[in-house]
């Protein structure tokens, strides 16, 4: 018989879900589309939800979220390819 996780990381695996669904709200809500929330390995730039622009944009919802800085000279496009990208460049980010 397994014994229980600790009550620690219980709590870290909700912080867990709950940065990841706070990273796809802001996603959904930039890209305009809910797809993103859907299909964590949808291809972000070869689709078109995100262009320049909406990374931009996405840059800057993500300061106002998380005071998380992004500096365009350290993003890589290959780092945001899918939600599950995202999803993990800002969790390493975080430290988290």
């Amino acid at each position: 018989m397994e014994a229980p996780a600790p009550s620690w990381h219980f709590a870290f695996c909700i912080m867990i879900s709950d940065l990841s669904e706070k990273v796809l709200q802001l996603l959904a809500s930039v890209a305009e589309t809910d797809e993103v929330r859907t299909n964590l390995d949808l291809p972000l730039y070869d689709y078109q939800v995100l262009d320049s622009i909406k990374t931009v944009e996405l840059i800057v919802a993500l300061e106002e979220k998380f005071g998380l800085k992004v500096s365009p000279a350290e993003f890589e496009r290959e780092s945001w390819a899918t939600p599950r990208k995202v999803i993990a460049d800002i969790r390493s980010r975080l430290h988290v």
